[in-house]
């Protein structure tokens, strides 16, 4: 018969203890041992360059649309559909995920603003490009595990397309965004 305090079981019930411990309060994952990581999508983005290409009729300019990625750089060139020719442009992101998520989603606002009468002649607009840089999130380690970022781009609040660069298994799809229309809630506020 074994006693059942010997040495070796004492180390064993021992590590099993720490061990239980561990998981109880530390909630570990894969990602906290050595050479695993915990790799995110990044948490900011900025646009970096919003330039007029051409104004005119839209049937004349506005087929001469692409969207690239580089690294974290994204550049869309479309076109946008304004009252007169010399229109402002402005551009602005928005975070749409928490930080520290896998994927990382982001909107990308252009706004277009035209003062005076409309051009009645033919439905103006600015082809134009913008730049859109991502930067931050965790660094990959050794065994780096799934990650990503999804841009919808949006003109005057509508969709104007969705960008996504992403490692499996994640699933960034787009096409709910084209389909569905993103709600913008309005509200009046009294002080």
């Amino acid at each position: 018969m074994v006693p059942f305090a010997t040495p070796s079981r004492r180390v064993g019930l021992a590590l099993v203890v720490i061990a239980a411990a561990f998981v109880g309060l530390a909630q570990p994952s894969v990602n906290d041992l050595p050479g695993f990581s915990d790799h995110t999508g990044p948490t900011e983005a900025s646009v970096t360059n919003l330039e007029r290409i051409e104004t005119g009729c839209a049937d004349e300019i506005a087929t001469r649309g692409s969207t690239s990625l580089t690294g974290g750089n994204y550049e869309k060139v479309t076109f946008v559909e304004t009252a007169r020719t010399d229109a402002d442009l402005s551009a602005r992101v928005e975070r749409t995920s928490p930080a520290g998520t896998d994927l990382s989603t982001f909107r990308v606002h252009v706004e277009s603003h035209a003062d005076g009468p409309a051009n009645e002649s033919c439905e103006t607009g600015v082809l134009y490009r913008i730049e859109v840089e991502t930067s931050g999130g965790s660094p990959e380690g050794f065994l780096p595990d799934a990650h990503g970022t999804r841009i919808l781009w949006l003109q005057n609040g509508a969709v104007d397309g969705c960008s996504s660069s992403v490692t499996s298994p994640l699933d960034a799809e787009c096409n709910r965004f084209m389909t569905d229309s993103v709600d913008r809630t309005w509200a009046n506020a009294t002080g």
